[in-house]
């Protein structure tokens, strides 16, 4: 009887499910896709019974801890079956159709995708110092990007400042020339802090910055904010929603000038016992009624209001002249204490002596 022996050759190629790419990827990090397109294609490959996951993971480029969290990750969302079986042997199996629990939710995943980063780990994986001593031997940029960091921090960075940082490129899959800017942004406003530069970073990604143009945009921005809060006074390093969407209001929709605001916020310190945003909206309100776009226009519009309080006669007939000259939405209390203080003595003899 004769038989003939097979030789297996790899595939030349794939098919990626349609589920997987629409539905799961949008919401992955980008090494965690990487993983599964890489160990698919293997599992593709029938001529391999078994494969080193630590292999894989040098093939990846990536630390072993960073291919098992992925692995994980998709075991999950159900994509793929990754089970333990014994201390360094594993079994893996691919979902070739959709998981049924994402398909009552396939619209609603795809929606919220496009609304707001989704973060596979919501906290930062945890980095061994072996683990980033021989990335940083193999990666001479890993390496190169510590030591710029201490320059910028002036000091010698800790195990905790190395696992932040790195993390801030492996688990934020942040640029390393974004997080060269991000802590020489950091630093030159006098934060240190390796928790506050992840705060700030966090802050970013959330806000899709993604690159060193839109971080130094972004800077900008913060700036102008922070310089309109200190003309009122507010110097909270937080800078609340509410906040923000009136300042965002001024400088974008009505597209004042910063100088236009910090003349409004100067009349607000001047004109008002308790300065607020409220106070220098109706200001800026108002202004934007009347089309002022410069400091001119300004002085042409106090010019007028005070000619018109020079036209007001008092009950003598004399003119006179407001305590503010200046134009504002919001008028101050002219009061006359003096007559305040009469007033009050009367009511309080009133009260006393029965009005005799």
């Amino acid at each position: 009887m004769a038989y003939v022996k097979f030789i297996p050759n790899p595939p030349a190629s794939i098919s990626i499910p349609y589920w997987f790419i629409t539905t799961y990827m949008p919401q992955a990090l980008g090494g965690y896709v990487k993983v599964y397109l890489y160990l698919f294609a293997l599992y593709q490959d029938h001529s391999l019974d078994s494969i080193s996951l630590e292999d894989c993971a040098k093939a990846l480029d990536m630390l072993y801890s960073e291919l098992i969290s992925a692995l994980d990750y998709w075991h999950t969302q159900k994509v793929v079956d990754f089970i333990l079986l014994s201390d360094d042997e594993y079994e893996l199996t691919f979902s070739l159709t959709q998981p049924a629990a994402s398909i009552n939710t396939e619209v609603t995943a795809s929606v919220e995708t496009k609304t707001q980063r989704t973060f596979v780990q919501q906290t930062r994986p945890h980095y061994t110092s072996d683990e980033l001593t021989l990335y940083c031997q193999e990666h001479s940029s890993i390496a190169n990007l510590f030591t710029v960091c201490e320059k910028h921090l002036g000091r010698l960075l800790s195990s905790t400042d190395q696992q932040v940082l790195y993390g801030l490129y492996d688990w934020l899959n942040l640029p390393l020339d974004l997080i060269e800017y991000l802590v020489q942004y950091c630093a030159s406003n006098n934060h240190t802090h390796i928790r506050y530069i992840e705060k700030v970073a966090l802050g970013w990604v959330d806000q899709g910055i993604k690159c060193v143009e839109d971080a130094k945009a972004q800077a900008s921005i913060t700036k102008q904010y922070r310089t309109i809060l200190k003309a009122l006074g507010m110097t909270s390093e937080t800078i609340t929603r509410h906040q923000k969407e009136l300042l965002d209001k001024w400088l974008n929709d009505y597209a004042f000038d910063l100088s236009v605001i910090l003349e409004a916020c100067n009349r607000t310190v001047t004109y008002s016992s308790s300065p607020s945003l409220n106070y220098l909206g109706s200001i800026l309100d108002k202004w934007q009624e009347k089309n002022i776009r410069t400091l001119e226009d300004i002085t042409k519009l106090d010019q007028t209001h005070s000619k018109e309080q020079e036209a007001t006669k008092t009950k003598n007939g004399k003119a006179t002249k407001s305590k503010n000259p200046h134009f504002t939405t919001t008028y101050s209390h002219n009061w006359d204490l003096d007559e305040l203080e009469k007033r009050e003595r009367q009511y309080l003899e009133e009260q006393i002596y029965g009005g005799n």
